[in-house]
């Protein structure tokens, strides 16, 4: 029994002594110096990979789905002018700090139960640093300069088709279903329906009346125009995303809102596969 309770103690001790150390580690990864080295690269894809089908940065950019992002550090959670925040955000009553991100980051849904950021998954925690590392340089909190290679990394592959600069985002759009739900929020109608984006650069639907066609435009942008929606007053839609929002795939209901009109919200989502007949656009009741 001696033996024992000598051994618990001796365990317990270890963890205590260790416990400062751990602390203070967890303390010191956001510090500005440790931001300021970390990979600028890395967060620039993190950023593109999960935030900017949602978020922009430029001082001079809007609103898509969520906010535009630039000058948020400091900034009152909830209070940026114009955007529609959840009344769980507005009451928060917190500001953005790289402290505050990283804890959002982390753990979306259990931060702040009752907001509406979609994000699908807690971001990784060897992604976070890089990522809060971007965002600041990008949205004017600090002026750090860039890596040398930012620009020129980008540009090296303009040449090639689209299926082999971005061969992720290629394969999870053109293989598989893109489901979205049209919501009034007006009148509270819904009206859903599924595309099938071609490599042809057109559009089918799983609607007969529905057409379109996309285009990557040289921001490497994925547009795509949408006509013969089921929907008043304009029954047709453009929209325009990052395709490096796309290169990790996912699979949901629903991924993503947007807002094409006013008074409009669109839920899109992602579900595997995708019938025979949408490889030629000839749709189901066409056949």
């Amino acid at each position: 029994m001696l033996l024992t309770t000598n051994c618990s103690r001796l365990v317990l001790v270890a963890i205590l002594a260790l416990m400062p150390v751990m602390n203070l580690a967890a303390q010191e990864r956001l510090t500005m110096e440790s931001l300021k080295e970390a990979d600028y690269m890395r967060g620039k894809q993190a950023f593109q990979g999960r935030c900017s089908a949602c978020h922009t940065l430029g001082d001079d950019s809007g609103d898509i789905a969520g906010p535009n992002l630039w000058g948020v550090f400091d900034r009152v959670a909830g209070s940026k002018e114009g955007f529609g925040f959840s009344d769980t955000l507005v009451a928060a009553d917190f500001e953005w700090t790289p402290d505050q991100l990283d804890a959002w980051l982390a753990d979306p849904r259990g931060y702040l139960p009752g907001n509406i950021m979609g994000i699908p998954e807690p971001v990784p925690a060897g992604d976070r640093a890089p990522l809060i590392s971007f965002m600041l340089i990008e949205t004017g909190a600090v002026d750090w300069p860039r890596p040398e290679n930012a620009f020129s990394a980008a540009q090296k592959d303009k040449g090639k088709p689209p299926a082999e600069r971005f061969p992720s985002f290629w394969n999870h759009l053109m293989f598989n279903t893109t489901r979205y739900r049209w919501e009034d929020t007006n009148t509270g109608d819904e009206f859903k329906f599924e595309v099938y984006f071609q490599s042809n650069g057109m559009v089918a639907s799983s609607d007969k009346k529905i057409k379109g066609f996309w285009r990557i435009d040289e921001r490497d942008f994925f547009c795509y125009a949408l006509q013969g929606l089921k929907v008043s007053p304009v029954g047709h839609m453009v929209e325009c995303f990052p395709v490096a929002a796309m290169a990790i795939p996912r699979f949901a209901e629903e991924l993503w809102t947007s807002k094409p009109q006013p008074g409009v919200n669109l839920h899109g989502g992602m579900v595997p596969g995708r019938p025979d007949w949408a490889a030629t656009g000839e749709g189901p009741a066409l056949r």
